[in-house]
């Protein structure tokens, strides 16, 4: 019997486009045992829990060095949290305490303490919060199929064309095993545009569509589909029509990626020869060649948590000056603006190992971050400081400051920064204000007196001022970054700026959006830093946009 084709739209990862076969990913729930332990046994039922902490330990460490190789910070923090947790021994306490107290079995125990954590997060009025509620089950889930001898296995079978694996859901350690087996896209149920899984496929580069509504007991392996992330659409069993439609799609699709490459030696200037220079975002040195082949003219934000990343401490000044050292030889000459350390209570592993204090905030995006971090514990922002203007003798930096909220944050880190200067006898560098909360956009006259540049952040912004986390499926819809509300928080900085001579860029992914570029090129902005696959559209886009007459 001939199939029904399915169809719909869902939340796209990356970049991509895969005409494949399907692989149903049938995780499920496996059936949890229970029985009541003989007092002898207790002992070996606790080594035996430790045990499958180690292995599943061990199947994260694997995921987390590759993708350690692969320089992707986002993915690399999602991991390394789920590794601390597997790391805590407080983390199997309690199941320990039921197997010794109450006789219970290991699985029946570590089910206990999950179902006790899951309900702790729901009551929990922040939803950020509430969102970490996902972490523990996964790595709890993971935990629980090594003590029941089924741990996760990426078995992909042959196909003659790439495979696409739609699953209910996916964990981010998974899905890397998943594209290390040779998975070539993913189709989830669950999952929103920054849900943790997201994230993963994005820093891999796996064409992924999350929050797919479909008929998943419908579906059956080896069902062709057309996983298309360029347009947010999926469709299983095209006719042959179809499927040609889509190959000459895909074929004209990567003559206009290959096309764009002419913009790569191209200034970026509008139809009337304005110009809006376009940044590029980097986490790691290893993204500069691709930064120069696609014409980037300066790096707009370089994440500098990646250093941080290496170490099981904070690193030295020397280890920090070697890295930023080598990041400004192999930027040829580009300008790089390094933001400071931007960590908190949003991630309290790194956080810990980094600042030595066992932080934990009950609203983390509100707590001590970014800067505020820094003035807390004031050898962190010195040790950087000093490795930072070291570098600056050897190339054009500039140094930005995360998450600011008073003038005098800018002013107390502006002293710092002289007082390093004085002591290693070496010329300040511009240092710059980040724009991300309301605050400071309300503020930014008084801001730009204590700054040389400002640069906004327009993710932050956007979820500060409609109060929604971007990672939260239940209140992703109140996140609109191209608001006319945002846009015009974000021109009111850039006139804030432009009255005192600074000069403004927009970081965030409303840079990369070319809804807004023909808005940005009219409020006078003057340069858009975005992630690298993003320069040449945008650059393409400006090239037939003019500037509106006064």
């Amino acid at each position: 019997m001939k199939k029904q084709p399915m169809e719909g739209h869902a939340i796209a990862s990356s970049h991509g486009i895969v005409i494949g076969q399907v692989q149903k990913l049938n995780v499920g729930s496996p059936k949890i045992p229970e029985y009541v332990l003989n007092a002898k046994d207790v002992n070996r039922e606790q080594q035996r829990l430790e045990q499958a902490r180690y292995a599943a330990l061990q199947e994260l460490n694997v995921e987390y060095e590759y993708l350690l190789q692969l320089k992707q910070q986002e993915p690399v923090l999602i991991l390394d949290a789920h590794r601390m947790l597997l790391k805590d021994p407080e983390f199997i306490a309690y199941p320990k305490i039921l197997i010794q107290h109450e006789y219970m079995n290991a699985e029946w125990a570590l089910k206990q303490q999950i179902e006790n954590i899951a309900a702790t997060f729901d009551r929990m009025h922040d939803s950020y919060l509430r969102s970490k509620r996902l972490d523990i089950e996964q790595v709890g889930e993971r935990l629980m199929r090594h003590l029941l001898a089924c741990p996760f296995q990426a078995d992909i079978q042959p196909h003659t064309l790439p495979v696409v694996v739609i699953a209910q859901d996916v964990s981010p350690a998974d899905m890397m095993t998943l594209w290390r087996s040779g998975v070539a896209g993913m189709i989830c149920e669950q999952g929103s545009l920054n849900a943790h899984a997201m994230i993963m496929a994005r820093g891999i580069g796996m064409p992924a569509l999350m929050g797919v509504e479909m008929d998943l007991a419908s579906v059956e392996d080896g069902m062709l589909v057309i996983l298309d992330a360029e347009r947010d659409y999926w469709k299983l069993c095209p006719n042959e029509d179809e499927q040609r439609a889509y190959q000459r799609f895909m074929d004209a699709f990567a003559v206009v990626r290959k096309g764009l490459m002419r913009f790569a030696s191209k200034a970026s200037l509008s139809q009337d020869k304005v110009a809006l220079p376009l940044y590029a975002n980097i986490d790691c040195q290893d993204e500069l060649s691709f930064a120069m082949q696609v014409g980037a003219e300066s790096i707009g934000l370089c994440r500098t948590e990646f250093v941080f990343l290496h170490h099981r401490r904070e690193p030295t000044e020397d280890e920090q000056f070697k890295h930023y050292l080598q990041m400004l030889q192999s930027a040829v000459g580009l300008e790089i603006t390094f933001r400071l350390l931007d960590i908190g209570g949003d991630k309290p592993m790194l956080f810990r190992k980094i600042s030595g204090h066992d932080y934990q905030a009950d609203n983390p995006n509100l707590g001590l971050r970014g800067v505020r971090l820094l003035l807390a514990a004031p050898h962190i922002l010195e040790t950087q400081l000093r490795a930072l203007l070291r570098a600056s003798q050897y190339g054009k930096i500039r140094v930005l400051v995360p998450m600011v909220t008073q003038s005098e944050e800018m002013e107390q880190v502006h002293r710092l920064m002289m007082r390093c200067c004085e002591d290693l006898n070496i010329e300040p560098v511009p240092l710059g204000c980040m724009i991300e909360v309301p605050a400071a956009v309300m503020m930014a006259d008084d801001l730009a007196s204590v700054s040389d540049f400002f640069a906004i952040g327009s993710n932050d912004l956007t979820q500060y001022t409609f109060a929604a986390d971007r990672g939260d499926e239940e209140v992703a819809c109140y996140y609109q970054d191209a608001h006319p509300i945002i846009l015009n928080m974000i021109e009111r900085v850039v006139k804030a700026g432009h009255k005192q001579g600074l000069t403004v860029c927009v970081c965030g992914e409303l840079a990369a959006n070319p809804d807004c570029t023909q808005a940005f090129l009219d409020m006078g902005m003057d340069a858009l830093s975005m992630s690298l696959h993003s320069i040449l559209p945008i650059r393409q886009c400006l090239s037939q946009l003019q500037r509106a007459k006064d």
